[in-house]
């Protein structure tokens, strides 16, 4: 695997907490020494707060539609 695509999935697995003791281990201290992982993860996270934030807007469109839909 990639070395960009192996850090993205240890930076995922260690934010939805799926890494194993050692895994997440390394991931902690390679965020305290190295400043690019601390982007990756910070960049990931954001990534993941516009996604949740994308899903909610589009259930509140639904909604309305719906709402429109039944009560005219």
């Amino acid at each position: 695997m990639r070395p960009e695509l192996e850090t993205m999935r240890r930076l995922e697995g260690y934010l939805r907490g799926t890494l194993g003791e050692e895994e997440r281990v390394d991931v902690e201290v390679r965020l305290l020494w190295d400043r690019e992982w601390q982007e990756n993860l910070s960049a990931q996270q954001t990534a993941y707060r516009a996604l949740r934030e994308a899903g909610r807007l589009r259930l509140r469109q639904q909604l309305r539609a719906i709402h429109a839909r039944l009560f005219g």
